[in-house]
């Protein structure tokens, strides 16, 4: 009898633990997910009865805000209704979101923080005395509204994605999609924004968009050759513009004849037939081991899609020289080219990449202050080095010599036009007077062709700057654009102006 109630005992008693883990799961682990659900009743009873909190650029400045709008028929009876206005309409549709059909972006990411009332008794009490707006909390993004902008303009009408992102924090700097969408007007535009199959404009080419990556992957292919039999660094083979490789013919661009190359030259001139020989020395196995430190997964806030590598060490000949070129079954994003870029300039450590950079409480304290985390070593520093010295030989003198540029010394120089509107930009964005990146900056980058089976080739350009130093790195992708070079003026036109008005 005593040993049957010992048992039914230790059962209840496990039974009650479960039910209290899973309480503390739920209110500590999941809450974010249950507040922010669409279907939580909570979430749309709040957001009537407070205003909810800004979403500010890094410099403070408002990108969406909650205003009054004077409403007779308001069901609560006040007289007024809130509204969700976004400053910048298009250039950060893609990263705010929007409110008008349930949530999404930073909106429902950080909707917790949003919605949050801190000094609630407070804000209460003046609510009832004084009519003060109940206010949740604001974010602070990490990207500059001018430099957003300034990209969105100079993607202009072309399908595409920019990505630029500080290296050694991961954090980032801008990051534009076009074809977008105005997120004021989701809700009455909403049949033609969820139908439009073949623009997507709701779609994050940023971040959700995958592509073949094209000869951008050859930093890839290139570290592994590095890492596993160093002399490949000296091997030296004559191109002739195509190659036989078991049957599959591998072309360089243009069926251009490079001649005799080293892996100097082939990495600058982009020969395929030398990478694609390349790959055969090192073999699928070697290969794949080197890009799966690559493709790891990320704690991004914003929906995304993950790389796709395929490659195995059974896989046959003509996927092992497909793959070392970029192109195959090989998928990637224009963030996930931003990260790689970025691992390369800050001494192969890839960083997590982050978009809050805090939140402020109706104190006007800061609180949740995003920390650099490290994702991985991708490569060793020597690697990294040695991979800087190709990547700025691609503009030295190879199928990027037009990316490099000048940074004028604001103090001997009247400060040059703004590219933005006025009507785009605050009054405020006054930057530092002189900036510590002038004169002659160093590109290093890699131009990038990607074929694609439904139209014509993709465009790639990813770079980093300056190359002694780097504080950006950015991808570019234009789809259906041809050769990579045309990716190439944006993003030199997109570091030259962060390192005129936002740096410092």
């Amino acid at each position: 009898m005593k040993h049957s109630v010992k048992i039914v005992f230790w059962i209840y008693t496990l039974l009650f633990l479960t039910v209290i883990a899973n309480l503390i799961k739920i209110s500590v682990f999941d809450r974010d997910s249950f507040i922010n659900n669409p279907y939580n009743p909570r979430v749309s009873n709040t957001s009537q009865t407070i205003k909810r909190g800004t979403i500010l650029d890094v410099k403070e400045r408002p990108i969406a805000e909650t205003v009054r709008v004077d409403d007779p028929d308001d069901e609560l009876g006040r007289g007024y209704h809130y509204e969700r206005q976004y400053r910048y309409a298009k250039a950060f549709a893609h990263i705010t979101g929007y409110t008008g059909k349930g949530k999404t972006g930073v909106e429902s990411e950080y909707n917790y923080i949003l919605e949050t009332v801190s000094n609630e008794l407070y804000q209460n009490l003046a609510n009832v005395i004084s009519h003060k707006d109940i206010k949740g909390n604001d974010v602070v993004l990490t990207i500059d509204a001018d430099l957003q902008v300034y990209a969105a303009q100079q993607l202009g009408s072309s399908k595409g994605a920019v990505v630029a992102l500080e290296p050694d924090t991961g954090r980032i700097l801008t990051m534009v999609s076009y074809p977008d969408f105005d997120p004021n007007t989701v809700a009455e535009n909403w049949s033609s924004l969820n139908t439009d199959t073949e623009n997507s404009p709701l779609m994050s080419r940023a971040a959700q968009g995958l592509y073949p990556p094209g000869s951008t992957f050859k930093i890839i292919t290139a570290t592994s050759a590095l890492e596993n039999d160093s002399s490949l660094l000296n091997y030296e083979t004559v191109c002739y513009g195509e190659k036989d490789f078991n049957g599959k013919i591998m072309h360089c661009f243009n069926s251009v004849e490079h001649g005799r190359e080293d892996m100097n030259n082939a990495f600058a001139e982009s020969c395929n037939t030398y990478f694609a020989e390349i790959g055969t020395k090192i073999g699928a196995s070697a290969l794949r081991q080197t890009a799966e430190r690559f493709f790891v997964d990320i704690n991004f806030p914003l929906e995304y899609s993950k790389p796709v590598f395929s490659l195995t060490e059974d896989s046959p000949t003509h996927e092992l020289v497909d793959t070392a070129i970029g192109q195959g079954k090989t998928l990637v994003s224009p963030l996930f080219m931003a990260m790689v870029t970025g691992a390369v300039a800050n001494n192969g450590v890839m960083m997590q990449p982050y978009l809050l950079d805090h939140s402020i409480n109706n104190f006007g304290f800061a609180e949740n202050k995003t920390i650099p985390q490290k994702l991985a070593q991708v490569m060793r520093p020597e690697e990294s080095a040695k991979l800087t010295e190709l990547m700025k030989q691609v503009v030295e003198y190879g199928t990027a010599t037009d990316a490099a540029f000048y940074v004028e010394n604001k103090s001997d120089s009247a400060a040059s036009e703004s590219a933005v509107s006025s009507s785009a930009v605050s009054e405020d964005s006054n930057y530092a007077s002189s900036h510590p990146v002038t004169g002659y900056v160093t590109v290093a980058g890699k131009t990038g062709t990607a074929e694609n089976s439904g139209g014509d080739d993709h465009a790639w350009f990813v770079a980093f700057a300056p190359a002694e130093n780097p504080r950006i790195a950015i991808a570019v992708l234009l789809e259906n654009a041809g050769k990579g070079s045309k990716a190439i003026p944006i993003a030199r036109n997109v570091m030259q102006y962060y390192f005129t008005n936002c740096y410092n």
